[in-house]
């Protein structure tokens, strides 16, 4: 059975990353939740894997020593 997601506004997480995606080619937690406000970014990229979407990681720290991932989008699966 699929589990149903709540929409808070006017589209799907999911959806407002593949736009995202169209203008950009990366993304990361930080700017995930101040820009769309999504707070679990690494379960939207799970759940538009599992849709056939394919993601590259990039593990980095930023300038206060702190560790992140920035995902970069590769499209949709051949």
């Amino acid at each position: 059975m699929a589990k149903d997601f709540r929409v808070v506004g006017p589209k799907p997480q999911t959806k407002l990353l593949l736009d995202h995606f169209s203008d950009k080619p990366s993304i990361s937690a930080v700017e995930a939740a101040a820009l769309y406000r999504i707070r679990s970014l690494s379960r939207r990229i799970v759940d538009l894997t599992n849709e056939g979407y394919r993601f590259s990681k990039q593990h980095s720290v930023d300038p206060t020593g702190q560790r992140y991932v920035r995902y970069h989008f590769l499209g949709a699966s051949a």
